[in-house]
């Protein structure tokens, strides 16, 4: 999951290199696209309802289910991993080849294949997809 701000540039589909702002004030229905059908795509409620005020074509295109899905994914996103090794404690805690393939997945996708923990592919075949 990727949390998205109005600074954030698009890395994917057509309005790749563009900002949230400048896909927000062309193409609002986009942005509630990517809520509503992308996994990794998050923004956080309180975000959206201040754009609302200065996108006012976004209130026209937020749908019950877009919110359902901010909401959502907002949960998630604020839900403690239980498995990752940057916010354990324990001084005990190795960095693992499972912790280094999660670190290789997520700078080889930069989210656009969602969360590593819910991908559950092949990173030979991901790598070799990917031209490395």
């Amino acid at each position: 999951m990727r949390l998205y701000d109005l600074d954030t540039t698009f890395t994917f589909g057509i309005h790749q290199n563009l900002t949230v702002e400048q896909v927000l004030a062309a193409y609002p229905g986009y942005v509630v696209f990517c809520v509503q059908v992308l996994d990794h795509f998050v923004l956080r409620r309180a975000d959206v309802e201040a754009w609302q005020e200065q996108f006012p074509m976004l209130r026209q295109k937020m749908t019950a289910a877009a919110w359902a899905r901010i909401d959502e994914k907002e949960v998630v996103l604020n839900a403690p991993d239980e498995d990752d090794y940057d916010d354990r404690d324990d001084d005990n805690y190795s960095y693992n080849a499972r912790d280094a393939e999660r670190d290789t997945f997520d700078a080889l996708t930069d989210g656009q294949y969602g969360d590593y923990d819910d991908w559950g592919g092949d990173m030979d075949h991901l790598r070799d997809a990917m031209g490395y």
